[in-house]
């Protein structure tokens, strides 16, 4: 008798403590966060917020992680695939990512925010480049005052550049550096607003 109240009583101990770890996890998992990535060495954000390192997309939204996460490695896109930021390299289709882009983005057609690395393909398009870029594609837009970077195209436009532009046409408001091409066009130039061949302002 003695002994089945002691079995008893280890049992109900037991029971016990398994009912609080369990009770314990699923109050960790409501609580835990969903990891960040802090981008200090950037004036793209200070903090890039919810971040995965692998993200796959066939159509945003049809993509494993939602737009307003970031991507801390690699993304991969059948089709079209868009995120808040992107740090590392960008494949696929159509790359989109509305914020801040530190890494390489390849792809028929690439979009970002700030701009701070390569675009490749026949479309690339920035909104910035504050520490600089180089965008290779067939028409390479790159918006934004104070703009950094090299633009290799058949179509450039730039509004105020910071670089350099090769192409059949290149055309910028404002530049610090040079055009090569066919068509050079230096919108608000002290200078020379046409040249063809070669253009620059210093």
């Amino acid at each position: 008798m003695a002994t089945r109240q002691k079995r008893l009583g280890f049992g109900l101990i037991v029971l016990s403590l398994a009912t609080g770890l369990t009770a314990g996890a699923a109050e960790l998992g409501r609580n835990t966060a969903p990891p960040t990535i802090n981008n200090t060495r950037s004036p793209m954000a200070a903090e890039l917020g919810p971040a995965t390192g692998l993200q796959l997309a066939l159509v945003a939204p049809a993509q494993v992680f939602p737009e307003n996460y970031a991507v801390s490695g690699l993304r991969l896109n059948l089709l079209y695939g868009r995120n808040r930021a992107l740090r590392g390299l960008d494949l696929g289709l159509v790359n989109a990512v509305s914020g801040g882009v530190q890494g390489a983005q390849l792809g028929l057609g690439n979009l970002a925010g700030d701009l701070a690395g390569l675009q490749l393909g026949f479309y690339n398009e920035a909104a910035a480049s504050e520490m600089g870029c180089c965008q290779i594609g067939a028409i390479n837009f790159l918006r934004g005052d104070g703009s950094q970077g090299a633009m290799f195209g058949i179509f450039n436009l730039a509004d105020n550049l910071s670089g350099f532009q090769l192409g059949l046409v290149n055309i910028c408001n404002t530049l610090d550096g040079l055009q090569v091409g066919l068509i050079n066009i230096i919108s608000q130039s002290d200078v020379l607003i046409f040249c063809p061949i070669v253009n620059a302002q210093f």
